[in-house]
């Protein structure tokens, strides 16, 4: 539990260093790429211990989630998955729905906190979705051109293949299998 918690806590810090005003200081020595890779580096050691101390983690059961939460989870993911691809793919999704990146990384932390009653799964979504929801509340929206209806259909089709990837690995990726 504690590699869990000490994750999620790397997480949440690697991603308030411009919150702490250590951002300028770091790009001030080394530049924009020393900033971004202080927190690629710092992330994705992040994600290693959550994953490691979920798997070492004891299942400890907080609710008992109710099943019309995981037809839920199940019907809107792919929505999750378009939002989260429309976050890197300019198009005007992102034009209507503010960052969308974060806004889909809150509702996949929202719906997986309904289907799982674990205190694993509560931390490791409470810390992202947390972190979605302060960030999307506190970062200020860019205007965005209007953009071809092509780009929509991208970011849409890209989404629902992230989201089949992800339906169909999420075993080997998570341990949980949903079927």
């Amino acid at each position: 539990m504690a590699l869990l918690i000490l994750g999620s806590i790397l997480f949440i810090l690697s991603h308030l260093i411009a919150a702490f005003g250590y951002r300028e200081r770091i790009e001030a020595i080394g530049g924009h790429h020393a900033y971004m890779g202080v927190v690629t580096v710092a992330s994705t050691i992040s994600l290693f211990m959550i994953v490691l101390g979920y798997q070492q983690t004891a299942y400890q059961q907080l609710w008992f989630p109710l099943p019309a939460s995981h037809q839920l989870t199940n019907y809107l993911m792919p929505v999750a998955a378009i939002l989260l691809v429309a976050g890197n793919v300019p198009s005007n999704i992102g034009r209507y729905i503010k960052h969308p990146m974060l806004t889909g990384i809150a509702l996949w932390s929202f719906l997986h906190l309904l289907a799982n009653g674990d205190l694993s799964s509560t931390i490791i979504f409470i810390t992202f979705g947390g972190y979605a929801i302060y960030r999307r509340l506190s970062l200020q929206p860019k205007a965005a051109e209007i953009q071809p209806i092509y780009r929509d259909i991208v970011a849409i089709v890209g989404g629902l293949v992230v989201y089949g990837l992800f339906y169909y690995f999420h075993e080997a990726l998570s341990g949980v299998g949903l079927s």
